[in-house]
């Protein structure tokens, strides 16, 4: 997707009227931003995760354990999805051709540093990434209360990076499915039947849904207290 798509997209859903010229200026990035802020947000219930818990042949409280982890339970802050824009994986994405002009935003390594603090930090660098390269942009940032990387939109069955984005704008079910679709694409649904109150159950999980560098975080660990806290056994 380039900027002229992009502009047609927010077009069409209404949240862009001015000219469709690929000009990433102020009118499309108020555009990106108010589209990812008016879902109706609605939240997460326990019939919800009852019914995907079901489906996955897992109890609720391992649903509930990843989503206490990844975003603390705050799937939306000030009507928008939690978001953590990632640097390193914007330089992946682009070659890292912006490596240099971009230091904010596109770094050759993971970088701490480059995490602000708070979400208007992170959509700033979301926004700034998008203006450089749409399909990265919107991929290299996870989303929501599961805390999903855009770059997995197609097994999350979304059609494009930004599509994925605005998806998990709507709803904290919208989430949900996409946890779950997550999980079952990428063939992680043993390893998340697995987890016990045993950090070391949980190892290949967290391996499997946040990288071998989970273990830097003590990942497991949280994943397990989670889960018990939850009413696991």
């Amino acid at each position: 997707m380039d900027q002229y798509e992009l502009q047609a997209s927010l077009a069409r859903m209404g949240y862009y009227i001015g000219k469709i010229d690929g000009d990433y200026g102020p009118m499309t990035r108020t555009a990106v931003l108010s589209a990812l802020t008016d879902g109706p947000d609605y939240s997460l219930s326990q019939v919800d995760v009852m019914a995907v818990a079901t489906q996955m042949l897992v109890e609720p409280a391992k649903i509930w354990a990843i989503w206490d982890v990844e975003a603390a339970g705050d799937a939306f802050i000030n009507g928008r999805p939690t978001i953590l824009f990632e640097p390193h994986r914007f330089a992946r994405a682009t070659g890292g051709r912006f490596n240099k002009s971009h230091p904010k935003i596109s770094s050759a390594k993971w970088n701490k540093t480059l995490y602000p603090g708070s979400q208007d930090g992170r959509y700033a660098q979301l926004l700034e990434a998008v203006g450089l390269d749409v399909d990265a942009g919107f991929a290299s940032a996870s989303y929501g209360g599961f805390q999903i990387l855009g770059e997995n939109y197609a097994v999350c069955d979304a059609a494009s990076p930004w599509a994925f984005a605005w998806r998990q704008a709507q709803t904290e079910g919208d989430q949900l499915d996409a946890f779950c679709r997550f999980v079952t694409g990428n063939g992680l649904l043993p390893a998340f039947r697995a987890i016990s109150p045993d950090p070391k159950t949980c190892k290949a999980f967290a391996d499997g849904y946040n990288g071998t560098a989970s273990a830097l975080n003590g990942y497991s660990e949280k994943i397990a207290r989670a889960y018990v806290r939850r009413g696991g056994r």
